[in-house]
């Protein structure tokens, strides 16, 4: 990377996309969502990248793909990612957090169609 930001991950996702998550975002992020200190989240985040159970376009904001994998029982770790489409520029995690559901499966009916 030209700035040469320190990173928790860089990693290729199902597509071969590359993803990074930098120390600064955990940082930031952390404050609210502790789970984010997990050494556990951290794998099952890299993993919902790489072997995704479902991944959606973002409802709001088209840039950004939701990446789900299962994390606990009955919980996932959703990874929230904005997308780079220039091959030389990494996309970037912008959240990660445990939820309980799937939340753009809500919005189906409005058109949002899963990726994966």
């Amino acid at each position: 990377m030209a700035n040469n930001e320190p990173l928790v991950f860089d990693v290729r996702d199902f597509r071969g996309k590359q993803i990074i998550f930098t120390k600064k975002k955990l940082e930031e992020k952390k404050v609210d969502h502790p789970e984010l200190r997990l050494v556990e989240f951290i794998r099952a985040v890299q993993a919902a990248l790489k072997e995704p159970e479902e991944v959606w376009p973002d409802a709001f904001e088209k840039e950004k793909h939701c990446y789900y994998g299962k994390y606990q029982e009955g919980t996932y770790a959703k990874v929230v990612v904005y997308m780079s489409y220039n091959r030389y520029v990494p996309s970037r995690v912008v959240s990660a957090f445990e939820i309980d559901k799937i939340k753009e499966r809500k919005y189906k009916d409005k058109g949002l169609k899963k990726i994966v």
